[in-house]
């Protein structure tokens, strides 16, 4: 059995030893830092805050998987400078919100977070949630649904020119290291640009876990025609 680790980034000192007392008696769960600031958050794990993916000088790192993030703080930083200092340091962010102000929600999921839990569900649900972002789930709320309704550019997952063309491939049919083979790139890159596009598509509530869904969502987007090649499609499927 795998534990995730997790990180809070809130201000209220009861909600971060309230989640503390939770995640102490939840088996694949480890809370392995707490604090009131992102950049506070890195130097309890040994973060350089030039370079959160290295160790700070002197400082051990500490890996951490998730971070539940508040999006309104009182050191006045912006959701999006949140979640690009945590997504640089290789964390995964899940938003940890009231779920009152859409504005800031839809800031944080365009800046990468990947779902929304609200401060009113108990804290369990909160770690539950958690340990299926680390699992590559989505996470789907009313709130964040509403989010992205508000924002009719919203629902494009934004794919670079590089992972639209492995999605078009991959979506055709071909397996990964066929994929890596066409594009002149590693297999192993092949991997992470699918895991970053899953990503990007449940970033913006269209989930897509398998090579069907992918294809599904490569046709709703223009890059692999419904009829094109679907015999051989379906021969990799």
């Amino acid at each position: 059995m795998s534990v995730v680790r997790v990180g809070i980034v809130d201000d209220h000192e009861v909600v971060r030893e309230g989640m503390r007392a939770v995640a102490s008696g939840a088996s694949e769960i480890e809370l392995v830092a707490a604090a009131p600031t992102a950049s506070d958050l890195l130097v309890a794990l040994g973060r350089n805050l030039h370079d959160p993916s290295s160790a700070d000088l002197g400082k051990l790192k500490r890996d951490c998987d998730v971070v539940l993030l508040d999006l309104s703080l009182q050191d006045r930083s912006r959701p999006s400078e949140n979640v690009d200092i945590l997504q640089r340091a290789g964390i995964k962010v899940l938003i940890f919100s009231i779920g009152e102000n859409p504005c800031l929600i839809r800031e944080a999921l365009k800046a990468g977070a990947l779902g929304l839990v609200r401060k009113s569900e108990p804290l369990e649900h909160a770690l539950a949630e958690a340990k299926n972002i680390a699992d590559g789930k989505a996470v789907v709320t009313k709130e964040l649904a509403a989010a992205i309704d508000g924002d009719p550019e919203f629902s494009r997952a934004s794919l670079s020119p590089r992972e639209q063309e492995t999605l078009r491939l991959y979506a055709s049919g071909f397996a990964q290291v066929q994929v890596a083979r066409r594009m002149g790139i590693k297999q192993s890159a092949v991997k992470t640009n699918i895991d970053r596009i899953r990503e990007k598509y449940a970033r913006v509530g269209r989930p897509a876990p398998t090579k069907i869904d992918l294809r599904i969502r490569a046709i709703e987007d223009g890059l692999v025609d419904s009829m094109e090649d679907t015999q051989s499609a379906q021969r990799y499927l």
